[in-house]
């Protein structure tokens, strides 16, 4: 299942990179992805050396440019399942750690989207506004 996060940032920069909360039960080889907002993938890396639990991080091998106030989607396939997530996370506020934010519902349609695949597909399905605990690295332009 690919498992993502709607995002926005107040300032251009470049995305370096894709994080998300493993628990103990989240196997396989994961990817992470950056996609935007209409679904072309942007990049995409590979974890190695994950641990058993815990925020996992992956770097790109090039730093992706995104413009300010423009929708992408930061996502991981977890092709075990056993993700981790919190039903309605979205549904009345985002979350922000300025100048990146991720969505709440209704800001660019509904956040914490998933799709199930074997991996590489963009996730534009949702259910009770989940957060998959995906997150971003992030340098501002400057």
């Amino acid at each position: 299942m690919e498992l993502g996060v709607k995002f926005r940032s107040d300032t251009a920069g470049h995305v370096t990179g894709v994080r998300f909360y493993k628990g103990a039960g989240n196997t396989g080889t994961h990817v992470g992805r950056l996609w935007s907002a209409t679904g072309q993938l942007l990049a995409s890396v590979a974890f190695t050396g994950e641990t058993a639990s815990g925020w996992q991080q992956a770097t790109f091998a090039a730093p992706v440019a995104i413009a300010a106030n423009t929708t992408y989607v930061v996502s991981y396939h977890a092709p075990n399942g056993r993700y981790a997530g919190d039903t309605g996370y979205f549904a009345a506020s985002g979350a922000d750690a300025a100048p990146l934010h991720a969505l709440r519902d209704g800001v660019d349609g509904f956040n914490g989207v998933y799709r199930y695949g074997t991996g590489g597909v963009f996730p534009t399905d949702t259910w009770r506004s989940t957060n998959y605990w995906v997150d971003l690295t992030f340098t501002p332009a400057g």
